[in-house]
């Protein structure tokens, strides 16, 4: 992988022996616990201890000074240097111990996934990305002696586990024999800054064509997810172990030019700490900037969220699986840790009391609409207790979004085809005192941004204490809280055409525009009829909402309707003739959308929809009782989104046929409607 190392497990070996790191054995192993992330935080476990800046009692890069101490101040005492050099070795080359066990992880994963492992395989094979590789390995030391010679650099081909690893036990080294090796070896390895260089430009800004190679990995990853290949997980963890990998060699360059900058004894600690806490700190911003992105990517093209527009929140797992939200923390908190080799301390300038303390805190992110962003600039977030935190880092997500506007005092859906989600990242610390384990700190939020202790400087060391923050919920809102309604209600005749018909206490009371997201229901409509036997005829009643107009991309959606009917029905009030003779008679009601064609799709009416045996209906039920019948439902239909006006409309009707046997008494009749909530959703890609 990246170069020289294979992804056969049985072809991974250890830095400092020959035998095989053991693979995981099984798909369970490989979660977001376990070995796996041992192997990972293993790395960032390296980085903490050695390069992180801006930490009380400790100097990031102060490993790399310490073998020209090694070497001067071992004085005649070859056995002294040896152990010194020794256990210096022993730090430096963790990182590439740390590569062997995630390589052997990674190669576990993708076992049975031959098609992906040839295409990430062959994705690294650009030529300026083998060129680095290689070059950082012949100076780590990672080659056969034969590779040394091959280099362009002057100086002997001395490598930085022969420096420190090698040389010092040889017959009759000499503590000056090892100070000109080492500056041999700084002249040697003097091209290394630039190889680190080229891995950040292949990662992060062209590899393939115009696409980085992070963003190549994020989007075939994120369709094999799509086409059911690999899980969401596994995917995540293949590009975290591909991106590690070129993390890994660009902290095997850092070890060899920090210790290359040690060999100037007066300078080397100003010079080293010149190019951790400004050149590597750069790079690794960006880098991981760059993968988080990519992770993201990843993650919501596989997803394709269809949101459900109008709805309250989207605390639920329908668009979000709560997993996700571990993903995320995790990639933010890998990114955290290897930041710090730029870390200069907390907010009020003073280093942080530990590594752990440096990146503690909670890891936001939003998901907004277009006409959520003011100016351009996402919204603060604010969790119960804490300042709002502004978002940085704001970026297009990879799918689209219904985005209700009012246009001039009009309800107006955008193009779907043209409007993305986008994402924007907070970070808030944590106040003292310090919040519990496992305390919510805001239930609003999806898991209560509840705080956990992360190994991410591996298990033997203290857990970060991090809370992740995601919040999409403005996703799932139609239109502002208070956009103009624009319904029409046409009530029935009140005489019903005759004096055998009397339509009573009509009503229409429409609190909100159906597609807001703002409590309570929509609108409810209610009437009353009365009639005898010598009623003939049919009657309607109608009330139109207009939705909104779209002029965009066509794109098939879902529309829910989420309904109330209530039919209340006195018995007959007969003088002479008893109850046995009923009128064939009913009312009921249908809910239709309205198309820009002016055609019509029916959502639901109170006949049929109910089922067979639970209809909302007078038919079969005797007259001669008190009647109250209620259903509550959500019904939904799919169409094609093409521009133009839609409208929802209600159609309330009473139909009566004259009865066989006359009877003098009359007959109550109400019926109730309640449209409790309309959402509407996307479910196919644009046209």
């Amino acid at each position: 992988m990246l170069g020289n190392t294979s992804l056969n497990p049985e072809n991974v070996l250890s830095a400092s022996s020959d035998t095989p790191v053991s693979a995981p054995t099984s798909t369970n192993e490989l979660t977001l616990g376990g070995p796996y992330s041992a192997a990972a935080w293993a790395i960032t476990k390296w980085v903490g201890g050695n390069v992180a800046g801006g930490i009380v009692s400790s100097v990031g890069g102060l490993i790399f000074s310490e073998v020209m101490s090694a070497i001067g101040m071992g004085g005649p005492d070859m056995a002294e240097i040896s152990r010194k050099l020794d256990a210096i070795s022993n730090q430096l080359t963790e990182v590439q111990r740390s590569l062997d066990r995630l390589t052997a992880m990674t190669a576990e994963i993708l076992k049975q996934l031959n098609a992906l492992r040839d295409f990430m395989e062959k994705s690294l094979k650009i030529e300026t990305l083998l060129a680095a590789r290689s070059r950082i390995d012949v100076a780590y030391g990672n080659t056969s002696s034969q590779s040394l010679e091959n280099s362009e650099t002057t100086g002997r081909p001395i490598s930085l586990r022969l420096l420190t690893e090698k040389m010092p036990h040889f017959t009759g080294i000499t503590q000056a024999d090892l100070e000109a090796a080492a500056r041999d070896f700084a002249a040697y390895v003097a091209d290394v800054p630039g190889c680190i260089e080229t891995i950040r430009v292949v990662l992060v800004k062209a590899a393939l064509g115009q696409t980085s190679l992070l963003m190549h990995w994020a989007k075939e990853l994120g369709q094999q997810v799509r086409d059911n290949k690999i899980t969401r997980e596994n995917a995540c963890m293949v590009l975290e172990g591909y991106f590690l990998y070129a993390v890994s060699a660009q902290l095997k360059g850092l070890c060899v030019h920090g210790v290359a900058l040690g060999t100037d004894r007066r300078l080397g600690p100003q010079f080293i700490q010149q190019y951790l806490q400004d050149d590597f700190a750069e790079v690794m911003r960006e880098e991981t900037s760059a993968y988080v992105e990519a992770v993201e990517y990843l993650i919501f093209s596989s997803l394709d969220p269809i949101m459900l527009t109008g709805m309250k929140d989207c605390m639920d797992e329908r668009e979000f699986p709560k997993y996700v939200d571990e993903l995320l923390l995790r990639a933010d908190l890998l990114s955290a840790a290897l930041r710090l080799v730029g870390h200069k301390g907390g907010p009020d300038g003073k280093p942080s009391p530990t590594v752990q303390a440096a990146i503690q805190g909670i890891y936001g992110r939003a998901l907004f609409r277009p006409s959520d962003l003011k100016d351009g600039k996402p919204l603060d977030i604010h969790p119960n207790g804490y300042t709002p935190a502004q978002g940085t880092e704001l970026r297009e997500l990879p799918f689209s979004v219904l985005d209700f506007v009012e246009s001039g005092g009009k309800a107006t859906l955008r193009d779907v085809g043209t409007t993305f989600t986008n994402v924007a990242h907070y970070f808030l610390s944590f106040p003292s005192p310090m919040p519990g384990v496992g305390t919510e700190i805001d239930k609003s939020f999806r898991g209560g941004v509840t705080p956990k202790l992360f190994p991410v400087f591996g298990e033997d060391n203290t857990g970060v204490l991090a809370a992740g923050l995601f919040d999409p919920n403005r996703l799932c809102r139609g239109l502002p809280s208070g956009a103009k309604q624009e319904y029409r209600f046409n009530p029935f005749p009140y005489d019903g055409g005759g004096t055998y018909i009397t339509f009573h206490d009509q009503k229409c009371e429409s609190k909100r525009h159906p597609l807001t997201n703002d409590a309570g229901d929509v609108y409810s409509v209610t009437f009353n009829v009365k009639n005898i036997h010598k009623g003939d005829n049919a009657h309607s009643s109608s009330t139109y909402h207009r939705l909104f107009n779209y002029t965009g991309k066509t794109v098939k959606v879902r529309l829910w309707a989420h309904v109330t009917t209530r039919l209340r029905a006195d018995p007959r009030k007969d003088i002479s003739h008893g109850t046995a003779f009923a009128q064939d008679y009913d009312v009921c009601n249908r809910l239709d959308l309205q198309f820009p064609d002016g055609k019509w799709k029916e959502f639901y009416n109170s006949f049929h929809s109910w089922g067979n045996n639970k209809p909302v209906s007078l038919n079969g039920n005797e007259t001669s009782k008190n009647l109250d019948v209620s259903r509550s439902r959500s019904f939904n239909i799919d169409f094609d989104l093409v521009p133009g006006e839609y409208h929802l409309v209600l159609d309330n009707g009473a139909y009566f046929r004259k009865a066989d046997h006359s009877y003098d008494g009359w007959q109550s009749t109400t019926l109730d409607f309640t449209l409790r909530a309309l959402t509407l959703e996307m479910i196919g890609a644009t046209t």
